[in-house]
């Protein structure tokens, strides 16, 4: 399957998780079902591989993500944002800080197309202007 396939079961994952649930492998074989309909490919070890990287990476990071998240989000509390908005940012994130192997533009990217297809129409922009103030930031530091 693609990266993007695989990055919207990670999103989807995540979501479930911050509406109370578990995320485990129930969903995640849930997930996996539905984007077996959808895509074209199927999932191979790698894909895996990154879903559970990437879910385990934002649970063990979710407080610097948030830290984060709450700094460049200017009049907007982590509990008022739209919770598939938020889900999209910390995924974002994580692959910004902590992966390697995603480029910053790609996870950025990434995040805005999840959210044009997930969120509502405004979703995409605010999750756009915190991702890009994050990049400047990070930037300025290096």
């Amino acid at each position: 399957m693609a990266r993007s396939t695989a990055r919207a079961a990670v999103m989807q994952l995540i979501y479930e998780q911050v509406l109370g649930g578990d995320g485990g492998d129930a969903a995640l074989e849930m997930v996996y079902e539905n984007l077996q309909n959808d895509a074209k490919d199927k999932r191979s070890k790698e894909d895996e591989k990154y879903i559970d990287g990437v879910l385990a990476g934002v649970k063990a990071h979710m407080a610097d993500i948030d830290e984060m998240i709450s700094r460049f989000s200017v009049d907007w509390s982590i509990d008022r944002m739209a919770k598939v908005d938020l889900t999209i940012l910390r995924l974002a994130i994580y692959e910004m800080l902590y992966r390697d192997d995603v480029p910053t533009n790609v996870a950025i990217n990434e995040a805005v197309e999840l959210a044009n297809a997930y969120s509502d129409p405004n979703g995409s922009r605010f999750v756009n202007g915190i991702l890009g103030a994050i990049d400047r930031s990070l930037k300025k530091d290096s």
